[in-house]
């Protein structure tokens, strides 16, 4: 079982993206080709082209930039956020392993820096998705968390809102505000679907992007349906 981003299946109908449940194989969702890398919780980004059938696990970094039809790009998760950014007009897709230290690292700002580069993508018209992460009321964090994000900085130990931190700064990158949707899904206190570090799982389960080849692939089976909240203007809110 997969979770799909919300509305993009309509909307993008060219790729196919989401996240995967405990368990659930991506070679096993119809895709030949997978890939993935040694996540370091840092910006590192890299462009992935063709690769044999297979799963392939490419060096170190925490994202991936393809334009490339039937590469599933894959990164693998347990409360870190997974960050899905589309280009439609250049028919490019990014994933990004979003924790708070890759997030403090610019891994946001680096994908969509990455995107520009190699295909033209302007932010501008790009647009991103926050899956199944742990949410603001679970994730507790000492004062070194908050001053490495440049937020205001607690007497002692709070909670925060890691994902509201990410749609700031991809907003700030130069995605509309509009095209920033943000999962409310809570990988520690949600419905046990997904894995939870803080919760004592060791196990992972992926967040996953690729465009459709031309011969199409089967959908994900039994693809859920994630609620969303968009912004209500600058001083929006985040689910």
């Amino acid at each position: 079982m997969t979770t799909s981003v919300p509305g993009w299946d309509e909307r993008l109908p060219w790729l196919e993206a989401g996240t995967t449940w405990r368990g659930q194989d991506p070679l096993a969702m119809g895709w030949t080709s997978v890939v993935r890398s040694r996540q370091v919780h840092g910006a590192v980004t890299k462009l992935r082209a063709d690769l044999p059938a297979g799963e392939h696990v490419v060096g170190d970094g925490d994202g991936h930039v393809t334009r490339s039809a039937g590469l599933l790009l894959t990164v693998t998760l347990a409360d870190c956020v997974p960050v899905f950014v589309a280009d439609p007009v250049h028919r490019a897709v990014a994933l990004l392993h979003a924790g708070w230290r890759g997030t403090a690292a610019g891994v946001v700002e680096r994908g969509l820096a990455v995107m520009a580069a190699a295909f033209g993508s302007d932010p501008a018209e790009c647009f991103v998705h926050l899956g199944p992460a742990i949410c603001g009321e679970c994730y507790e964090v000492g004062a070194e968390v908050f001053e490495a994000l440049d937020e205001p900085i607690p007497s002692a130990a709070a909670p925060i809102d890691l994902r509201g931190v990410i749609r700031r700064r991809a907003i700030a990158a130069g995605v509309r505000i509009g095209d920033v949707t943000v999962s409310r899904e809570c990988t520690l206190c949600g419905d046990g679907r997904y894995y939870s570090h803080r919760g004592g799982d060791t196990g992972r389960h992926r967040g996953f992007i690729g465009i459709l080849p031309r011969a199409g692939v089967r959908r994900s089976a039994g693809a859920g349906v994630q609620t969303v909240v968009r912004s209500r203007g600058p001083a929006g809110v985040t689910g």
